[in-house]
């Protein structure tokens, strides 16, 4: 028996692996492991912002795993124009500010559990700004730099 392939079974595969890549180029979070804590990572920025007016940011640390999430710290970094106008986590952690860089000290995430960090922000532009990109990395025992990284973009209108 000879078994024959359709061009379309073929063309079908082939669109259906790149929307399937596509998805996954536009996900603004990361899930990473370490040992028994799994930890997902989001960043939402809003998908536009007009400038000269304050607007939020929230990131969103999460252990989805069935152990803590020790040592944990958020670094999240926004392009210029945009400026941090302040940053304020949930009790029991930390956030402070240096420049267009926020640095959320999470200490202990425990199992099953998130945190939120909310970061105002405002820029200044007279032209359209497109696709500038807020960036996030989470650091802890056992998730290294680049493991749980996650991004937003946002358009600064005038």
């Amino acid at each position: 028996m000879r078994v024959r392939f359709l061009p379309t079974r073929i063309a079908v595969s082939v669109l259906a692996f790149a929307a399937l890549a596509l998805g996954a180029g536009c996900n603004n979070n990361d899930v990473t492991g370490a040992g028994g804590a799994l930890a997902r990572l989001n960043v939402d920025a809003p998908d536009s912002a007009t400038s000269g007016q304050n607007f939020d940011i929230h990131v969103t640390a999460q252990d989805i795993g069935v152990e803590n999430i020790q040592n944990g710290v958020v670094t999240v970094s926004v392009p210029a124009p945009l400026t941090i106008v302040s940053a304020n986590g949930d009790a029991g952690t930390t956030a402070s500010v240096s420049g267009n860089t926020v640095t959320w000290t999470l200490g202990v995430l425990d199992s099953n559990s998130e945190s939120e960090l909310t970061i105002t922000a405002m820029g200044t532009t007279t032209t359209a700004m497109s696709n500038l990109v807020v960036n996030a990395q989470m650091t802890a025992t056992g998730i290294n730099a680049g493991d749980a990284v996650a991004t937003d973009t946002l358009v600064l209108n005038p």
